[in-house]
């Protein structure tokens, strides 16, 4: 099972990966052996991230890109090309929630959570075939990271209504790109994940604790009552990574929440 998991010469790449569930995921691949670079704008940010992950086998690297910059995002790629030739695991995480429902809010969160995703796939997609060809009939893994409110009728709390429905539109993101490189024969594998509640920038401490009892919006709290952990996030990032055998996935990591909020 230890080979099975193993990310050992593979190389990924974490947007939003300075902070919440992008380093989550990040310290989970790097500590199965893979060499994670983790983008973000705020260079600080990413270098103190990379330095707290220490013992491990595999690494982290910061590397700031602007996602919302076609040309950073390329030279990114660039990068990662003339340095390490590939690219195997691609996380789309980075995003915002927002709070304020207005016409350039909407436009921000739809841009950030399934425009952006689109053309850092199109960017990176050469590399990742590169990765895929690293290793017999081996394929590479993007993993979109969604939310389970793509799956809801209610309003996160704390978030703008536009969240929901944009991280919606990034679910069929997923499973289009993910049809379109099985046709074409393209080793690249495309599945997402819908996180519940966990620690992060745009969830908060008050929402955090809510979990165990009553959350705003919500018909009733988390079965399992607590929030995520960084582990079961990052380990359901690596099963998607490592298995060849899923496509077209959209994973819910929720505490059981959906059972109870239809």
């Amino acid at each position: 099972m230890a080979a099975v998991m193993s990310l050992s010469g593979r190389v990924a790449l974490v947007t939003g990966g300075g902070t919440g569930i992008g380093l989550n995921i990040a310290k989970t691949l790097a500590a199965n052996g893979a060499r994670v670079y983790i983008t973000g704008r705020r260079m600080d940010v990413l270098e103190k991230a990379a330095a707290s992950v220490t013992g491990v086998p595999g690494s982290i690297l910061p590397l700031q890109m602007d996602v919302t910059d076609e040309e950073d995002v390329k030279a990114g790629a660039k990068h990662i090309e003339n340095i390490d030739g590939k690219l195997d695991i691609l996380v789309n995480n980075a995003g915002i929630a927002g709070s304020l429902q207005t016409v350039q809010n909407w436009a921000d969160i739809f841009a950030l959570s399934t425009i952006v995703p689109f053309f850092v796939i199109r960017v990176f997609q050469s590399l990742l075939i590169e990765g895929a060809h690293s290793r017999p009939q081996g394929t590479s893994s993007i993993i979109n990271v969604s939310s389970v409110s793509a799956t809801y009728n209610t309003q996160g709390p704390g978030t703008c209504m536009a969240y929901s429905v944009t991280k919606a539109a990034l679910d069929k993101l997923t499973l289009v790109l993910g049809m379109s490189f099985a046709e074409r024969g393209i080793p690249i594998r495309v599945n997402a994940l819908q996180p519940g509640f966990f620690a992060s920038q745009m969830v908060g401490p008050q929402v955090l604790e809510a979990t165990k009892t009553k959350i705003p919006g919500f018909a009733a709290p988390v079965p399992v009552r607590r929030h995520g952990t960084e582990a079961e996030i990052g380990t359901a990032a690596l099963f998607l990574a490592v298995s060849d055998y899923t496509n077209g996935a959209l994973l819910s990591i929720e505490g059981g929440i959906s059972l109870l909020n239809p």
